[in-house]
């Protein structure tokens, strides 16, 4: 897998993966390929789920997925994963288990306006079920899907707009299902505050325990965190993560490795969108914060937007996103390092070789050796539109010691 997406990292204050460029992923390049997210098992067996525009009468967008070996091999070509063609499939997430189980969600035209989708595959890429209906009450938006495995199942968090007498209300929910895609318990109102609750993530951990993170939408835009046991039952009141407002709407980041411990990642700045930066804070399994949040990104100059991170079980952890050079043509995908304390290994790094257009809306995953798979939507590198891009970045520790009872 490391010698098809990159050898070596070279350190120097702004880096580039050297000897191998990004890969395509999408096969067909006709249309936008959007929206790319990754998912990827502790053995480094990995998925990547997109939305890809079609032009043919009454279908828009749809969801695309193709599956990698941990060599770093495709297996196979793109397919379907929706069932409906009609109208815009869009927003697609996707989680994977320790046997290569895949979970992927996704908004599409619903019974009023948007609805929440969810199919299962299983390690091949055969599809167990067929599209699974998430949300319970399909009145007004269902928007903004995030999705995690763990446990014995999977967990389905999204954004509900819903008209009220007194205006529009958004609302975080979140739903549980067993591995047959049956629905456990009832829809679980993770902000039950009056005030909207915008964009969230889930992670969990192998216990099936979850946390939620969000933006509550208020002026200074605080980013909120929950934690839930593995029935769903809160652990947690909302707690606040960031400890500076806030001046424009942000989508908060959170990755939670097996044992419980989790990173949350948002962008920010008190005053100017214009100079947002990359923020992150640690917390222990129990919600606990292990220090304060701390600046990610080692370039000031610009706007750095669109956060994603990803957790190993010896707590190291990378931070992918969109870094604007202050070219008005050009945008790239940064990407930072760090250990288990929260230390960095390494300056802020580059992760495309290509740049002559836009590189956005990262996404990133890691497998059990701490290498990490990160995808990003590029303008014009497949020849049409955007396309889907993917580059395989190295674990930066030093491998775990020898077990001394293991005498194979």
């Amino acid at each position: 897998m490391r010698g098809v997406f990159l050898t070596c990292l070279i350190v120097v204050p702004i880096q580039v993966f050297a000897g191998a460029a990004e890969v395509q992923v999408n096969v067909r390049p006709a249309g936008d390929q959007k929206n790319a997210a990754v998912a990827t098992s502790a053995a480094g067996d990995s998925v990547i789920v997109w939305a890809s525009y079609y032009s043919t009468s009454g279908r828009s967008y749809d969801i695309l997925a193709r599956r990698l070996n941990s060599q770093g091999g495709f297996l196979g070509a793109e397919f379907l994963v929706n069932v409906v063609t009609q109208g815009n499939q869009n927003e697609p997430v996707v989680a994977m288990d320790g046997q290569g189980r895949f979970a992927v969600v996704w908004q599409g035209p619903g019974l009023d306006e948007e609805d929440i989708f969810l199919r299962l595959f299983g390690p091949d890429g055969i599809a167990l079920t067929g599209e699974l209906l998430v949300n319970v009450d399909t009145a007004g938006r269902q928007l903004c899907p995030s999705v995690a495995v763990g446990g014995t199942g999977t967990l389905v968090v999204w954004e509900s707009q819903v008209q009220t007498t007194n205006g529009e209300k958004t609302t975080v929910y979140a739903q549980r299902f067993d591995p047959n895609g049956s629905g456990l318990g009832g829809v679980i109102v993770v902000d039950t505050s009056t005030y909207d609750a915008r964009d969230p993530e889930v992670a969990v951990d192998a216990g099936g325990r979850f946390a939620v993170t969000w933006m509550r939408d208020r002026s200074i835009h605080p980013i909120l965190a929950r934690l839930f046991n593995a029935e769903g039952v809160p652990l947690t009141e909302p707690f606040q993560v960031n400890t500076a407002g806030i001046s424009s709407v942000t989508r908060p980041s959170i990755a939670m490795n097996s044992l419980g411990y989790f990173v949350v990642a948002w962008d920010g700045h008190p005053n100017r969108a214009s100079e947002d930066d990359i923020y992150a804070r640690l917390y222990d399994p129990n919600g606990v914060p292990r220090g304060e949040p701390f600046v990610v990104n080692t370039i000031l100059a610009g706007p750095q937007e669109w956060p994603r991170v990803a957790i190993g079980d010896r707590n190291e952890f990378v931070i992918i996103w969109e870094h604007d050079t202050g070219d008005p043509n050009a945008t790239e995908i940064a990407g930072r390092y760090f250990d288990g304390a929260g230390v960095p290994l390494a300056d802020q790094f580059q992760l495309n070789t290509y740049t002559l257009d836009e590189q956005r809306y990262p996404d990133v995953a890691m497998a059990g050796d701490g290498s990490y798979l990160a995808a990003w939507e590029s303008n014009s590198q497949d020849g049409s539109g955007y396309g889907i891009f993917a580059t395989l970045g190295p674990s930066l520790l030093p491998p775990p010691p020898a077990d001394p009872n293991n005498q194979e």
